[in-house]
């Protein structure tokens, strides 16, 4: 029995490898992006009708030969009797290989108070903040490399000319070759936050219902999306060292608003402290780096003239402001 099984399973892997090769070798043997009908026209790309195609000639082969080589070529040759007239269809080859072999979808989470670090398939390094969640594929394939965050990341992009990463946050979408930046766009926070330490880095933000903006930044350099009023600011000679810090386990903060120097302090104690709205206004440079909560409840009541009231796990900052 075990025997049995494990054929089947080598015959479904088998399967699987011909059917990536049918569908290569469908589009390598056929130009196309440049075709057209008898008319002159360009003919919609039917994936479905191609996806039917390739197995019936696998399911053909099965029956009618012995052996795999053999399998090979009654199912190439079906395959290379169906022809289809597309513009740009070679970009279909990696929807129709994702139909035949799915690639699995994994999952990477940093719990409030931790941070953690993760190497990608092609080499690119991350590091996700306390409250974060990465989502990415097991393996990259085709000319894109797409993940999606949800929070805070640092990510060392391993260089590929040829293969584009693409981070998806929201409705913001990032996109570079090779590079390392910054990205913070929490689900609690307005504001969706990219800075960029090394290389260059585009990045495209709603501007409308319909339209679309594209902001280019190099080394030092910030924009930050207000998620409501759709609206961007691009700041220059921004500490994106400071700033990102945190991967290192430090806890530094340089000219940030009140509110999202707590929403940090949130994720990395695992607690709650919020304060007055006439507080929202002040800014705090500080280095809370092994510093207790008690005592960067102090030192920041100082700095907001005013004092924390705490209720259990619950802080309460009330003060004249800044």
């Amino acid at each position: 029995m075990a025997k049995f099984l494990f054929r089947k399973k080598q015959s479904v892997a088998d399967d699987r490898q011909l059917q990536e090769e049918l569908v290569n070798k469908y589009f390598d043997e056929l130009d196309l992006r440049g075709a057209q009908n008898e008319t002159g026209d360009d003919v919609e790309f039917n994936a479905d009708r191609v996806y039917g195609r390739i197995n019936a000639a696998l399911d053909y082969a099965e029956k009618k030969t012995a052996g795999r080589s053999k399998k090979w070529m009654v199912a190439a040759s079906i395959i290379a009797g169906f022809c289809i007239s597309v513009t740009a269809a070679y970009y279909y080859r990696y929807a129709l290989l994702d139909r035949f072999d799915p690639i699995a979808s994994k999952q990477l989470v940093a719990a409030n108070g931790q941070t953690v670090n993760f190497t990608l398939a092609d080499g690119t390094k991350i590091w996700l903040n306390a409250g974060s969640k990465l989502t990415y594929p097991e393996t990259f394939r085709g000319e894109k490399r797409e993940i999606r965050l949800e929070g805070e990341a640092f990510l060392d992009v391993a260089h590929d000319p040829a293969k584009a990463f693409i981070i998806h946050t929201g409705k913001v979408r990032t996109q570079v070759l090779g590079t390392s930046f910054n990205i913070k766009a929490y689900a609690n926070e307005s504001f969706i936050k990219v800075d960029v330490l090394s290389g260059k880095v585009g990045v495209v933000t709603p501007a409308g219902k319909t339209k679309s903006t594209t902001t280019f930044l190099t080394p030092a350099e910030e924009v930050v999306f207000d998620k409501d009023k759709l609206s961007i600011v691009k700041n220059k000679q921004v500490d994106v060292s400071v700033l990102s810090r945190w991967k290192d386990g430090e806890l530094m903060f340089k000219n940030m608003a009140l509110p999202e120097v707590l929403n940090a302090i949130n994720r990395h104690f695992n607690v709650t402290v919020k304060a007055d709205v006439n507080l929202a206004r002040c800014s705090i440079t500080a280095n809370f780096t092994n510093v207790s909560l008690e005592n960067i409840m102090k030192i920041i009541s100082k700095l907001v003239k005013g004092k924390a009231i705490q209720k259990g796990t619950v802080y309460q900052l009330k003060g004249r402001g800044c």
